[in-house]
Parts: C-alpha cells; sequence; structure tokens
C-alpha cells in the first residue's frame, strides 16, 4: 500500500496542488491536520474533495490551527480519523486530532482525551495488521518533536499508545522543524514536515515500512 502523507498545510492550496501533481499513485491520502490556517470548513473541504479526485481514499485530523467545526466536517465528509478507527485492505487506521494544552488559544486536547480518542481508534479495529496512527502531535522524547530549542513538546498520551499498541506506522506533524523519521520500538514514525513549503512524506506499506521524505518546489 502507498501512502502520500501531508501534514500542516495551513491552507497552502497551491503547495497541495503542486504535490498531488507529483504524486499520482497513492492508495490513500493521510492528512495529518493543519489543514487550514485557522479558516473555515469550507476551506478543509475543498483540500479534502481535491485530495479525492486523486487517490481511492482520503484519511483525516484536524491540527490545532483547524478547529472542532472542522472536525465535524471531516465526520460529515467520512474522512475523519479523530476517534475513530477504519479498515482499508487489511490495513487498520485511527488517529486523533487537536494538541496537547499550550496556550489555549488553539485547537487543543488534554492528554486524557487524546488518550481516550486513540483507545476508541484502536477499539474500533478489531485485531486489523498492521495499523496506522495518525497524530496531528508527534510523540513526546522522539526525534520528530523536538523544536529549535531542542525541547521535547510532544504527547505524553500518543507516546504511551505507542509503547501500548506498537501500530507499525506513526504519521504526525505540527512541530515543523523536526520533519524526520524516528523509530520506537518496531514503530516507524515520520514526521511529514510543512506541507504549506512543499514537504509531505510517501510510505511504502507492506512487510516492511519504507519512508521517503519529498519536497516540491514552487
Amino acid at each position: 500500500m502507498k501512502l502520500l502523507c501531508l501534514t500542516d498545510l495551513h491552507g497552502a492550496r497551491s503547495a497541495l496542488h503542486r504535490i498531488l501533481d507529483r504524486e499520482r499513485d497513492a492508495d490513500a491520502i493521510l492528512l495529518g491536520g493543519d489543514i487550514t490556517n485557522f479558516g473555515t470548513p469550507d476551506e478543509a473541504e475543498r483540500v479534502v474533495l481535491h485530495c479525492s479526485q486523486a487517490a481511492p481514499a482520503v484519511m483525516a485530523v484536524a491540527g490545532n490551527c483547524d478547529s472542532p467545526e472542522i472536525d465535524q466536517r471531516l465526520v460529515d465528509l467520512d474522512v475523519s480519523l479523530f476517534g475513530r478507527g477504519r479498515v482499508l485492505c487489511g490495513v487498520g487506521f485511527f488517529g486523533v486530532s487537536a494538541m496537547p494544552p499550550w496556550h489555549g488559544d488553539t485547537y487543543e486536547l488534554t492528554e486524557e482525551a487524546i488518550a481516550a480518542a486513540l483507545d476508541a481508534g484502536v477499539a474500533m479495529l478489531e485485531g486489523a495488521a498492521p495499523q496506522v496512527m495518525l497524530s496531528h502531535p508527534p510523540p513526546r522524547d522522539t526525534m520528530v518533536d523536538r523544536t529549535v530549542r531542542h525541547t521535547h513538546v510532544g504527547s505524553i498520551a500518543v507516546r504511551r499508545a505507542i509503547d501500548r499498541t506498537q501500530p507499525a506506522l506513526v504519521v504526525c506533524g505540527h512541530i515543523h522543524e523536526a520533519r524526520g523519521v524516528d523509530q520506537v520500538g518496531d514503530t516507524v514514525i515520520v514526521n511529514c514536515g510543512c506541507g504549506l513549503k512543499g514537504l509531505y512524506a510517501v510510505v511504502e506499506l507492506s512487510q516492511t515500512v519504507r519512508v521517503e521524505l519529498r519536497q516540491v518546489l514552487a
């Protein structure tokens, strides 16, 4: 299965168009949050619909620069993985939106709410394997949650869910400068980077997980 993984577009439709023009053979597109930059549900819907023309399946969560209303629109469009599980070609997908508490002026969830959403999604997968977690916040204490000041600001609940369930793959974003690939146990973790800048990841998921970090230029 080929996955086109995008996070942190922040409403950059031109960057999305360039990426989709280049990547035309994905089995599914994963949108890992910050689809808009404090935009509207209609803006998020336009991104989802554009992606749906480029791949057979689209799955998404919202980011801290989105909103609960955007999360609801993702549910209405039947692409949401927030607190949900979906099985596609035998692979189980689940996810979580928003970010842990910060300044209180963005879309934020308590660590307890993040944990509950991930547990709810896993429960819907009925043991499907392999499993893929789509999370806007990266897991705490990894290479992909470090800020420019080298502080770890990822989600504790996401990290604990990885330790507990060991999904084959975690796709995340949020910390733009922490783009990269890490591994915790048997779980490969990719922070796709800032889609606004044309950054994204392509994952080949089979018996193994192969990640390529890619970029399209303006």
